[in-house]
């Protein structure tokens, strides 16, 4: 059976607000929590984390089995084994980013804290002051300590708030790198199209306290980088034949790593014919495998690889199609041994 979070909670937070919330999300991968400012994401991570608890709340969670809350009990958080990471870092200023690192690491074996370091590249970082990091620099650090942590499961309270896209870019990387390599299943609020596109695996949404559904989840595609590009590293998508499926994106990233691709649903353009010259960043045939009579979508192939289009009922089964692909945001895979032979 695949383990869950599993939750129901009722509280209010003020004479307007009441968060009246309950689903149930798989532990694997990351769940996107997505709203608008008010909708009371942060304030259903934080119920779930077991933080700001009132009288007269009402919370059940059961995570992988286990009761965190319910009308008999209640897990104190430092018993949960959350790793929280805030939207303002909080990093301890008297102590350096490693002695940060191993704040959180003071039950973690070196090994396991080399591996969250070198996914986060901190380790020219390392013997720094806090103080003087850039932003971006340290909200890596902020994910590092929590990850030393040795959490069971990662609870990202928009990590990015604050920073504009090419700040963002820096670090996104980082990120899907370091949760991915983890193992560790993540819930990552955010309203922010762009990190749902390059993290999520899937996303739930709300809207005034509640849980309104789940999203039709992101346009993903594997792929593997070739070499260096005229904007960045030049990536070609799995299974794309010569002189096609190959553009540049701007991610750090090793010759021969697996690239995983988070295409925004207003990035994408699908027509029955070539579209011929454009400002797309790659054009690709795509050939339809069945339509979606409910309206949830088509099933592609792309190269090979299969590729849901949700909410797109173009009516053309049997047919060719071509993808318009305005943007990809890359995500890193884990680094697997055929990379690092290309790297060493």
């Amino acid at each position: 059976m695949a383990r869950t979070l599993a939750f129901k909670a009722r509280l209010a937070r003020g004479p307007d607000f009441v968060l009246d919330a309950e689903a149930v999300i798989p532990l694997e991968g990351v769940t996107a929590i997505a709203g608008q400012s008010g909708s009371g994401k942060t304030t259903l991570l934080r119920a779930l984390a077991g933080l700001d608890q009132q009288k007269g709340d009402a919370v059940r969670v059961d995570f992988a089995g286990q009761a965190w809350d319910d009308a008999e009990r209640h897990t104190p958080p430092e018993e949960r084994r959350v790793g929280f990471v805030f939207q303002d870092p909080s990093l301890f200023p008297h102590l350096s980013v490693e002695q940060n690192l191993r704040y959180g690491a003071r039950r973690r074996q070196i090994a396991s804290l080399d591996a969250i370091v070198d996914a986060l590249d901190l380790k020219s970082l390392l013997p720094r002051a806090t103080e003087g990091l850039s932003g971006g620099e340290a909200r890596r650090v902020a994910l590092a300590r929590a990850l030393a942590s040795d959490p069971a499961v990662l609870f990202l309270d928009e990590p990015l708030s604050g920073m504009d896209w090419d700040r963002k870019g820096e670090v996104l990387p980082y990120l899907a790198r370091a949760v991915s390599e983890a193992q560790v299943p993540a819930l990552y609020v955010t309203h922010a199209a762009d990190e749902i596109a390059m993290l999520a695996d899937r996303v739930l949404t709300m809207d005034a306290g509640q849980v309104v559904g789940w999203a039709p989840p992101p346009i993903r595609m594997s792929a593997r980088v070739e070499g260096i590009g005229p904007n960045g590293m030049l990536i070609a998508l799995d299974g794309a034949t010569e002189g096609k499926g190959r553009f540049s994106v701007p991610i750090r990233a090793r010759v021969g790593e697996a690239i995983g691709l988070g295409v925004p649903a207003d990035s994408l353009m699908v027509s029955a014919t070539h579209p011929g010259n454009s400002s797309a960043a790659m054009v690709v045939p795509a050939d339809i495998l069945d339509g979606a009579n409910d309206g949830s979508g088509i099933r592609v192939s792309v190269f090979g690889q299969e590729v849901h289009l949700p909410m797109l009922d173009i009516g053309l089964t049997g047919s060719r199609v071509w993808l318009s692909i305005l943007r990809a945001l890359p995500r890193p895979e884990p680094r697997d041994s055929q990379a690092d032979a290309n790297h060493d």
